[in-house]
């Protein structure tokens, strides 16, 4: 089971964060041909970001802990996971980051 974890800033409305996160699950798990409940993800809040310059605004970014799926499979997973983080929190695609983190071997 896909376990995503999105840090991201958090809406005082938390049913729009519940949904953003559904719709998350849900088009992640399509691109893996699994069920809506066969992905989970958590919100953690971006309470600040920065550069080196300075205090940015913060982007939604995702990782996606899973077992391997294969590359094809992973590039649907990680493409379905990337547009519903961009519509979910408004910002254009290529700010939003996200990747895939395998399990590793024990003692690894």
């Amino acid at each position: 089971m896909p376990v995503i974890q999105v840090t991201a800033p958090k809406d005082a409305d938390h049913e729009r964060d519940a949904a953003r996160l559904k719709q998350l699950c849900g088009r992640v798990a399509a691109a893996l041909g699994l069920p809506p409940s066969g992905v989970v993800a958590v919100l953690c809040e971006a309470v600040m970001t920065s550069t080196g310059q300075g205090i940015v605004a913060a982007w939604p970014l995702a990782v996606v802990h899973g077992s391997d799926r294969g590359e094809r499979a992973t590039r649907r997973a990680l493409d379905a996971a990337g547009e519903a983080l961009a519509e979910g929190w408004g910002v254009p695609r290529e700010e939003v980051w996200v990747e895939w983190a395998g399990l590793r071997p024990a003692g690894a």
